[in-house]
């Protein structure tokens, strides 16, 4: 006789109640385990979409209605700090194959050491913020170019914008016309695939960036040089003689000296071998009006173009308070030498720029600033 399926009893209201507070609950527990996981999955969203796109897009800085946004900083500044990282690496490298004994070379020798601190110092974290405005400042500036050289219809030739990014990469077009065996010349190619590796993918600046970077170099030139036409080819100049001393009664005995006849040339083997380090001695060729001001004040300026050819003057205390006595060599009006002409441009440059700068706009760049690579 076959077995009859037993009827399952009727749930209780009670039981019944039961069960849907129990389906109730677990529908609260689910959907709020649904929503933390929707919480934390926002909350990582809106921190990646802060980091990755609002933060890098925040400008740091404005000047003229342009905007100058973090990322742009930051590629720019991890760009330039890429660059002076390898100047030290390249300089450290030189030091270390010089022998620091071998006087021929004393001179090179301090000279990259030099370059060495300076470079250690500029790259170090105390000093990012530095390095950080002047990047910042030069973006400006470069808005600032840009826009005038529009202005003033200024232009760039493809053919000078490429033989610059060939020196820079490294890469003499010329070089092929005077080898004969080319073979031994690396290409521009790979130079500048080299230096894309090295230099512009780490910084994320783009190349397109890099040419923008490099074409406005140029038009800061042309500028430079537009600005600067009316300066003077020719100046009043004068070739010096300055002895540092380390007193004004030296001062007076080493003028008395001159004057007695001593020559003045000697006297700065002499000076420049003293175990004092505030006396030297330098002569400086020719040299136009404002420089001596520039570096010494306007005391040793007029005392130098006032003081007769052959003729000793001082001792004159100078702006670094240190006393000066001065043999002048020649006075003459004379060409302006390339060097020289460079800076004054440099500074009519300065001047014209000045005033423009109080249009710059700095935003919160120092939260920005890197202190690597």
């Amino acid at each position: 006789m076959a077995k009859h399926e037993s009827t399952p009893k009727a749930l209780t209201r009670r039981q019944v109640a039961r069960r849907k507070k129990e389906e109730k609950l677990n529908r609260i527990l689910t959907w709020s385990a649904i929503g933390v996981v929707v919480a934390v999955l926002l909350i990582i969203g809106y921190g990646l979409t802060m980091e990755l796109v609002v933060k890098v897009r925040r400008p740091v800085a404005r000047v003229d209605g342009v905007a100058i946004s973090t990322q742009q900083f930051q590629q720019r500044l991890y760009y330039q700090r890429l660059l002076m990282r390898r100047q030290l690496d390249m300089n450290q490298y030189y030091l270390s194959q010089i022998d620091a004994s071998d006087e021929t070379m004393q001179s090179y020798y301090q000279y990259l050491q030099s370059t060495v601190s300076s470079l250690e110092s500029q790259l170090a974290v105390s000093s990012a913020s530095d390095l950080g405005k002047q990047v910042l400042d030069y973006m400006l500036e470069e808005e600032v170019v840009r826009k005038e050289a529009q202005a003033r219809n200024l232009t760039v030739s493809q053919d000078d914008l490429d033989l610059t990014i060939e020196q820079i990469v490294g890469y003499d077009r010329t070089a092929t016309e005077t080898v004969t065996d080319t073979s031994t010349i690396e290409s521009f190619d790979s130079l500048y695939e080299q230096y894309n590796e090295n230099f512009l993918k780490p910084s994320q600046f783009s190349e397109q960036d890099f040419r923008t970077m490099v074409e406005t170099s140029l038009l800061r030139d042309q500028l430079v040089a537009e600005i600067g036409a009316d300066i003077p080819k020719t100046s009043d100049q004068v070739d010096p003689i300055l002895f540092a001393v380390d007193s004004e009664e030296a001062g007076t005995a080493l003028r008395e000296r001159i004057e007695n006849g001593e020559d003045p040339t000697g006297l700065i083997v002499e000076l420049n071998n003293d175990e004092s380090d505030q006396t030297a001695a330098v002569a400086l060729s020719w040299v136009p009006a404002g420089y001596l001001e520039a570096q010494l004040g306007a005391e040793i300026e007029q005392e130098t173009f006032n003081t007769p050819v052959g003729q000793v003057a001082g001792p004159t205390l100078g702006n670094d308070g240190q006393y000066y006595v001065v043999y002048i060599n020649g006075h003459e009006e004379r060409p302006v030498d390339d060097a020289t002409m460079q800076q004054m441009l440099e500074d009519q440059f300065d001047a014209w720029l000045e005033p423009r700068k109080l249009d710059w706009e700095y935003l919160d760049w120092e939260a920005a600033v890197l202190t690597a690579p």
